[in-house]
């Protein structure tokens, strides 16, 4: 068996460029800031033989010295992969910007499970831990055990403890852009579907679209709420001609407000089955923004939860906390939803 290949250390980078091991520290792993100095020319010639040879940084022994490792971990527990990933993608793109590397665990709504990932990647010297959790409303009494004494970790949509740095999406926000949208278009009836009674995201909608309705003297009974039955986020045949038929048939409803974009692509092809026209006799909106939203036709009008906005928030937090900054009185980073409207209403 061949021998491993050694690994590059700072010694041999110094050698090959002719300068000190400490002036390579500094360039490299900005060691010693306070008391090394070198020309530009020096810095781009150890970066160029640092390259040539493959030179990757000992993540470990920099933890051990008490240096950042520019390593994030991610804790991941959601139902609804698709804005989660888009959500990811963008925190990934915003952190390789300011010099991070992630390392992502995926959970299934286990607490246990959200110990170990988050003990595994504070011995791994992460300097910093995402939970973008979004399933963890009935399990938070024993998350509460699980974060107490933890310090850098930033969490998704409403903190564990008081003191957790948090960023999230205004959700009554989207909803009051959605019911302005559909009454400056002549709505009279606005309806709401949920995909689950027990969901926390989906009470606040609920609300948030009460609220609104009666802010423009609307109905707001609840045969204008339909709940999915099933309480999954993957709506089925029967769960959407049900759908039709108490909101539509029954209650009369000339828009629908859905829990999410496939559940608004649904909801039309639903409507087309049963005679009707989208937006000509109902206007429907979606959630999300994903790309079938741009794809169908007629093309969805729907929430932009603005990824990218999120994603620079995240990183602000991380890099606040790290650097000890982050005020008690900013520690809730709140991001406002954009209507994105299409040819659905």
């Amino acid at each position: 068996m061949a021998e491993e290949a050694r690994k590059v250390r700072l010694l041999d980078i110094a050698n090959k460029a002719g300068v000190s091991r400490a002036a390579v520290g500094h360039i490299l792993n900005n060691s010693g800031a306070d008391c090394v100095r070198v020309s530009e020319a020096t810095r781009e010639k150890v970066l160029k033989i640092a390259a040539e040879m493959d030179y990757r940084p000992n993540r470990a022994a920099q933890r051990l010295r008490g240096m950042p490792t520019k390593i994030i971990g991610v804790v991941l527990d959601t139902v609804n992969m698709a804005v989660f990933s888009a959500r990811l993608a963008a925190i990934e793109e915003e952190s390789r910007k300011r010099g991070y590397r992630l390392m992502v665990g995926q959970v299934h709504h286990d607490p246990d499970e959200i110990k170990t990932y988050l003990d595994d990647f504070t011995d791994h010297g992460m300097d910093a831990i995402l939970c973008m959790f979004d399933v963890m409303h009935d399990i938070r009494p024993k998350l509460k055990k699980v974060f107490r004494g933890r310090d850098n970790i930033i969490l998704h949509s409403s903190p564990i403890i008081k003191t957790q740095p948090c960023v999230r999406v205004e959700t009554s926000s989207a909803i009051e852009q959605l019911v302005d949208h559909l009454v400056e278009r002549g709505r009279k009836r606005i309806a709401i579907q949920l995909w689950s009674s027990s969901d926390h995201l989906m009470s606040i909608r609920c609300d948030a679209w009460k609220d609104n309705v009666k802010r423009h003297k609307l109905p707001s009974t609840n045969s204008l709420v339909w709940t999915n039955p099933e309480a999954t986020q993957k709506p089925s045949r029967e769960a959407i001609d049900d759908c039709i038929q108490k909101l539509v048939i029954k209650n009369e409803a000339d828009a629908i407000i859905a829990s999410n974009d496939e559940w608004a692509v649904r909801i039309m092809q639903g409507l087309q089955r049963h005679g009707y026209s989208v937006p000509g006799d109902l206007a429907v909106t979606g959630y999300d923004n994903l790309d079938i939203a741009d794809v169908i036709e007629p093309g969805l009008t729907t929430i932009d939860q603005c990824h990218a906005d999120y994603a620079k928030q995240a990183l602000d937090l991380v890099e606040e906390s790290l650097a000890g900054t982050l005020n008690a009185s900013d520690r809730l980073r709140v991001i406002r939803p954009k209507l994105i409207v299409r040819e659905s209403t």
